[in-house]
């Protein structure tokens, strides 16, 4: 359909190991409506292991060779996976990531100009740096950290990020190295470095990206690289991980020329207002992404207990909340081992718990039907007297069409429900119908509508305005 959303299915490559094994995938893939593979990074890593801690850019991660590759760091057997994608009418998507490299990269004695520089307070008996401050400003108290066991010295800085609810608890990632995109002394190389390794990219065949923690990168430099990339393929997607980025963060950031940016829907208690609140300010600026679980993030399966009936909603509501849904591997089939992006092997491959996939699929059918699934046109969450109750409604771009979500999100206890006017709920002053993903649509007569919703049960309404 003209304007349909994405939906993309995160081929999480440790989880499979060796690329022999991708490809057994794709048929089901297809088969419950995704249009994209999304991959996390390929690249040959640090140290740590890390998919995200790069060493080399050039060198194919030998982890996910062919079994008996003459040459385990070659691209080759990618651009044949991706001709396999292509030969399914699958687009292929990789994580972009030029916010940092591993630490033991060999750019980081060739090119030391691209790196911010800090002061690192670094523990004498393990070499591990436990705090980092700027260059300009005066050491910590010697109380802090004694002489005889800390030494402070200057040295390439590493990301870090610090907890939102504890602020003296500050996570260092000690296999990174960061790039400095600002105040480099050697801006024209780095940004022809990174030019250069998208049309590597793109030379073998690859259509999309997802680029990693996108807002720590200036949007100048993603424009640069956005514009040169659609000069070689005009079709190619760009779409900034932007969780957790403030609102100006975001409109610079999207700024650059980015197709979609990720949301923060999964994380929603279906009752405070900072989630619909937060996606009416962002979808000015960008159509955005949402999912049920991540690599970064626990397994739903594993938080739920297990519940089927939750998954399968989760799936439904990431898919109805945004234009672009994405899945990572394994969520189809209730598994409930988090993936790592340093230690997942194919042995973490789970017994399903469960099998969605036919659900899926049909969720993926049901959004494609409705123009307001594949935009992120407004949204009004409604305030409804029995909180138990989710009363969410979807419109189109145009206004022309309204999908009303109501959900008993008491996962224990069903839920009395009446909307005594349904046509304050859809306003569009035009027949209204009872939607769903494997019935039939059910035309509404009455001015108003009651229910007892069984634990998790959700219902849709649809109203379209012929123009």
């Amino acid at each position: 359909m003209p304007g349909k959303g994405i939906q993309i299915y995160n081929l999480f490559p440790r989880l499979l190991g060796s690329i022999d094994a991708w490809t057994s995938h794709l048929e089901r893939i297809k088969e419950m409506g995704f249009d994209w593979i999304y991959t996390n990074p390929l690249n040959y890593p640090g140290f740590s292991g890390s998919l995200y801690s790069i060493k080399d850019f050039y060198r194919f991660n030998p982890a996910f060779a062919p079994e008996g590759a003459v040459d385990p760091y070659s691209w080759e057997p990618l651009k044949a996976f991706i001709d396999a994608c292509h030969d399914r009418g699958l687009k292929f998507m990789v994580d972009l990531v030029i916010n940092h490299t591993a630490v033991d990269s060999e750019l980081v004695s060739e090119h030391p100009d691209w790196y911010k520089k800090t002061n690192a307070v670094v523990r004498n008996l393990d070499g591990h740096v436990v705090f980092q401050f700027p260059l300009d400003e005066e050491p910590p108290a010697d109380d802090e950290y004694p002489e005889d066991e800390f030494t402070i010295e200057e040295r390439i800085a590493h990301p870090s990020a610090i907890d939102p609810s504890d602020d003296r608890i500050i996570t260092i990632w000690g296999d990174l190295a960061e790039i400095d995109h600002v105040e480099s002394t050697d801006l024209e190389n780095l940004l022809v470095y990174w030019c250069d390794l998208v049309t590597f990219y793109l030379d073998l065949g690859i259509d999309g990206f997802r680029c990693d923690a996108a807002y720590q990168v200036p949007a100048t430099t993603w424009k640069s690289i956005i514009d040169m990339a659609r000069g070689i393929n005009p079709g190619v997607v760009f779409a900034a991980e932007t969780l957790g980025c403030t609102l100006p963060q975001l409109k610079e950031t999207v700024s650059a020329g980015f197709d979609y940016i990720y949301n923060s829907s999964k994380y929603w208690d279906f009752t405070s207002p900072w989630c619909p609140e937060q996606y009416e300010a962002f979808r000015k600026f960008s159509p955005s992404i949402s999912f049920p679980e991540s690599h970064d993030t626990k397994r739903l399966a594993f938080e739920t207990s297990g519940r089927e009936d939750v998954q399968r909603f989760r799936y439904l509501f990431a898919a109805f909340f945004s234009s672009g849904v994405m899945m990572p591997i394994g969520y189809e089939y209730g598994f409930n081992k988090a993936i790592d992006v340093c230690d997942t092997t194919p042995a973490d491959w789970e017994s399903p718990a469960f099998d969605i996939s036919d659900f899926i699929g049909k969720v993926n059918a049901f959004k494609a039907r409705f123009r307001c699934l594949n935009e992120d046109g407004p949204m009004k969450h409604f305030e409804y007297l029995n909180l138990g109750i989710l009363v969410l409604r979807k419109t189109s771009l145009d206004n022309m069409q309204h999908l009303l979500l109501v959900y008993n999100k008491d996962w224990n206890n069903a839920q009395e429900v009446t909307l005594d006017s349904l046509s304050y709920f859809l306003d569009l002053k035009a027949p209204i119908s009872r939607v769903d993903i494997d019935t039939e649509d059910v035309p509404v007569e009455e001015s108003s509508w009651r229910a007892t919703l069984r634990p998790n049960e959700h219902v849709f309404f649809f109203q379209e305005k012929n123009s």
